[in-house]
């Protein structure tokens, strides 16, 4: 439902999701870097540019702008510039990390992001292994994760899509693996909550979106109620239904993989709820981290 902004920027909450990529990712390398029996594997499935800017409100708005840059223009003097801030995206997060990848893929469909994604290989030269992929990131996965096994691979997914781009289908394959963690973006408030109305009446196409991005209808049973009032009978939407949806979720990652961490809510800046970060994987171990990473106790650590 939502659209990716084609300017490469990100809101400042970005950094949140991306530090907590960052650490997870430490962990994870850490953690396998004395086996080197298996082949470790990075895929980032929405990848994105390597660098984004941060999008930030002028400090200045309108008339003020404009008297501003008057002002500066009588005076022979530049007008005011914004400060931009950049963010290294997630494929740059992973490619820094101490103990890197064998293996990094990077997958993307925007054409000018993946010219983008071409340069930041060519930096890294020999340094790190990248193969850059494009396409739908749902086909591309498909057709690669037939190539891993659980005897020789150790793969970590990064999915970060900007809507429901990530059906439950490829999930439950990666998940079938047995070698296969996954960091998971689930999009509550950049596109669940709206396209679940609290009347009840979603349109069939996003109905039937919904229904591929859950893996079953039964999202409906979590969102919505059906009641009778003075008015006779109707359906309308639980008030907790966005932590019943979480939940149920959360459940059927677990039972896909075996194991799933409590869920980071990543807010905006006027304390919105925007979507949740996840993970899944088959091992306890990741578990462990995963958990300490996105509940924020690294944070609460004691110097």
């Amino acid at each position: 439902m939502s659209k990716k902004p084609k300017d490469n920027s990100v809101g400042a909450w970005a950094k949140d999701k991306l530090e907590s990529l960052r650490r997870g990712l430490d962990y994870y390398t850490t953690r396998l870097k004395n086996q080197p029996h298996w082949q470790q594997v990075y895929i980032d499935a929405f990848a994105g540019p390597g660098l984004s800017t941060i999008r930030t409100k002028p400090r200045e708005q309108g008339g003020e702008r404009l008297m501003t840059d008057m002002f500066a223009a009588l005076n022979d003097s530049d007008p005011v510039e914004e400060e931009v801030e950049y963010l290294k995206g997630s494929p740059r997060v992973a490619l820094d990390i101490q103990n890197p990848f064998d293996r990094y893929i990077f997958i993307e469909r925007d054409l000018k992001r993946f010219a983008e994604l071409e340069a930041l290989k060519a930096e890294y030269g020999t340094k790190r292994r990248i193969e850059v992929r494009t396409g739908d990131a749902n086909d591309v996965l498909l057709k690669l994760i037939p190539t891993f096994k659980k005897r020789s691979h150790r793969v970590y997914a990064f999915l970060d899509p900007f809507g429901l781009h990530m059906p439950w289908s490829t999930i439950q394959a990666m998940a079938k693996t047995g070698a296969t963690e996954v960091m998971i973006n689930f999009p509550m408030g950049m596109a669940i909550r709206r396209m679940m109305p609290a009347s009840g009446d979603v349109p069939p196409g996003w109905e039937i979106s919904l229904t591929t991005f859950f893996g079953s209808p039964d999202w409906k049973r979590f969102a919505y109620e059906e009641v009778e009032d003075l008015m006779g009978p109707r359906v309308r939407k639980f008030a907790d239904s966005e932590e019943r949806l979480l939940d149920w979720y959360r459940e059927r990652l677990r039972q896909a993989f075996g194991h799933v961490s409590q869920a980071q809510l990543i807010r905006n800046t006027r304390g919105g709820r925007l979507y949740y970060l996840i993970w899944a994987g088959p091992h306890p171990a990741g578990l462990l981290g995963a958990d300490y990473i996105l509940t924020g106790k690294h944070k609460r650590k004691k110097v």
